[in-house]
């Protein structure tokens, strides 16, 4: 990738802007984050914004909590396919007119937050690309703030001390201008031109395994589904036919997507016959389209380059086994773009941007390995024609698979521990309390208000949530014995937006856990503890990434925060 002459009469102006490159789920969220933060965005992406194939469909509560904060999840819950009482039921079955193995089943629909409703106010989703993408799209586009430039696509970039450049082309007109700005964000995906121009290599293990997805159209496939289970699905992996063809739903009426492992090219024909595999029976299925994918464990060994960042798929790519990848997107989107917000407001300190990779990747790292560990479960399971099989040795062998894929796939599909239990352990911007850190398991979590997790959801008197608070600034939860003032004038003082939660229903004090719990602007802990009356200028500069000041810069914010005149 060449880099643009920085040539300043033919930029267009913006110096405190941020440009975002490519158009999916994460690098709209990117766009998302900034423009809720009023930071001025230019999205632009090389296609016309249509979904061309239904993919991620799992959208973890954490994900759901930002689109709550952003003041879309009612919007997302109600009106994306496929729709708000669908089940995320998963079955396992030897076909869907045969017999069930194993059923995970947690109580959640999209609108109901099922076995999560203890700890957050936003259960999972199950929401069709074909639905979240548009969603995304309107939100972006209504914000004052972001300008999406579909059609077209990035040619090159340069960066310098004072921001970025970029030549970008209308793919139609062939007509290029360069646009400025002041950062420059990858949101590209895993092809990223962006990463390999920057030479940053991915690092891990490609294709552990290669794969054929196909999205068909089946009207009687609900019908049947209901009739032999009960009730609807999100996802139906069957175990009778050699391929172990799984369908998950697209429109929760007749439109699905299967996959199979598979390493070479179908033939004419083979989508039709998975999916009669897939069912049992011959059914009316019309193929809309199909593709081949694979799945990776790798990570990018960094996120950064100058004021060029990484996001998404651009930085890791995972196996699709329990949703993880766009999840751990928009994490990334939310973690930079308060961030970005911060520096281009004046408040966030010089070394803010360095966080971002230093927490970002070992949630990549975790969350890559725990995608991968899922395949190779999930690998474990052989197809078996005896599964079928009504009486008698069909009977026993279904049991005995019934038990391995509970212990083999349970955490798969009970993963609230990555959704809402992973921490920025080590962040130099959270201040640890010296106490142990909570464990980390995939399926488990216990809300913990230890520095680097994230803070806690409890209902308060008014109705909202502890997290309907959390956003704009940072906000200090403050038991009624506890004494703000002293970082509330350090704050002031600094710049820094701060204000203070009071809390005093007992079991909310008991979950908070210290007399004072700092929230950053991205919900998560950065400090607790009993009194800040030590140094809450050190502590706000530690949270806010600044470096230490001069002797007459110390003198006088210190003063003006404890109120000298």
């Amino acid at each position: 990738m060449r880099r643009p002459a920085a040539d300043s009469a033919h930029r267009t102006p913006g110096p405190g802007r941020v440009i975002v490159v490519g158009g999916g789920p994460v690098g709209l969220c990117t766009a998302i984050e900034l423009g809720w933060r009023n930071v001025p965005v230019l999205l632009v992406d090389e296609t016309d914004g249509s979904v061309v194939f239904p993919a991620g469909e799992a959208i973890f509560s954490r994900s759901m909590e930002h689109l709550r904060r952003w003041g879309h999840a009612a919007e997302a819950r109600r009106e994306c396919l496929p729709g708000p009482d669908h089940p995320h039921r998963i079955l396992f079955m030897t076909q869907v007119v045969g017999h069930v193995l194993a059923e995970f089943d947690y109580g959640v629909t999209n609108s109901s937050p099922g076995e999560y409703a203890d700890v957050t106010p936003e259960g999972p989703a199950f929401i069709s690309k074909f639905s979240l993408l548009p969603l995304l799209q309107r939100i972006a586009a209504g914000l004052p703030t972001v300008e999406i430039a579909h059609g077209n696509r990035l040619e090159d970039f340069a960066q310098d001390a004072e921001g970025v450049t970029a030549r970008v082309r209308d793919v139609v007109t062939g007509v290029e201008r360069i646009e400025a700005g002041a950062y420059l964000v990858s949101c590209e995906g895993g092809r990223s031109g962006i990463r390999r121009a920057l030479g940053i290599e991915l690092v891990g293990d490609f294709a552990q395994g290669h794969n054929f997805a196909v999205h068909f159209r089946a009207p009687r496939l609900r019908e049947l589904l209901v009739e032999r289970t009960g009730g609807r699905a999100a996802q139906i992996q069957t175990l009778a036919s050699e391929k172990r063809p799984y369908i998950t739903v697209v429109d929760g009426v007749d439109e699905w997507r299967l996959s199979v492992y598979l390493d070479h090219e179908p033939a004419d024909g083979d989508a039709v016959r998975w999916v009669h595999e897939a069912v049992g029976e011959p059914i009316e299925t019309e193929i809309l389209r199909a593709q081949p994918w694979s799945g990776h464990r790798v990570v990018a060994d960094r996120y950064r380059d100058g004021r060029v960042f990484l996001a998404g798929d651009a930085a890791h790519l995972l196996w699709p086994k329990g949703g993880f990848g766009a999840n751990t997107g928009i994490g990334d989107a939310v973690d930079l773009g308060w961030k970005l917000a911060a520096v281009l407001h004046g408040w966030g300190g010089s070394d803010l941007l360095d966080s971002y990779e230093i927490e970002r990747r070992p949630v990549a790292m975790r969350n890559v390995s725990e995608a991968s560990s899922n395949w190779t479960s999930d690998a474990r399971l052989t197809p078996d024609p005896l599964l079928d099989r009504p009486v008698g040795v069909g009977a026993q062998a279904r049991r005995v698979t019934g038990d391995l894929i509970t212990r083999l796939r349970g955490r798969e599909f009970r993963s609230i521990g990555v959704q809402l239990g992973h921490r920025y352990a080590g962040s130099p911007i959270c201040l640890p309390d010296g106490t142990p850190e909570p464990p980390d398991e995939p399926d488990a979590y216990v809300p913990s208000t230890w520095p680097g997790c994230r803070a806690p959801h409890a209902w308060l008197p008014d109705g909202s949530s502890t997290l309907d608070h959390f956003g704009h600034g940072f906000v200090l939860v403050a038991t009624a014995t506890a004494d703000p003032a002293p970082m509330v004038r350090a704050a002031s003082a600094l710049g820094v937006p701060l204000r203070v939660l009071r809390i005093d229903r007992p079991a909310v004090v008991r979950l908070y856990a210290a007399p004072m719990v700092l929230v950053r602007p991205d919900g998560y802990v950065a400090w607790r503890g009993a009194s800040v009356s030590d140094d809450p200028i050190a502590l706000l500069d530690r949270v806010r990434g600044a470096g230490p000041l001069d002797d007459r810069g110390v003198r006088g914010v210190r003063a003006a925060a404890q109120g000298e005149r």
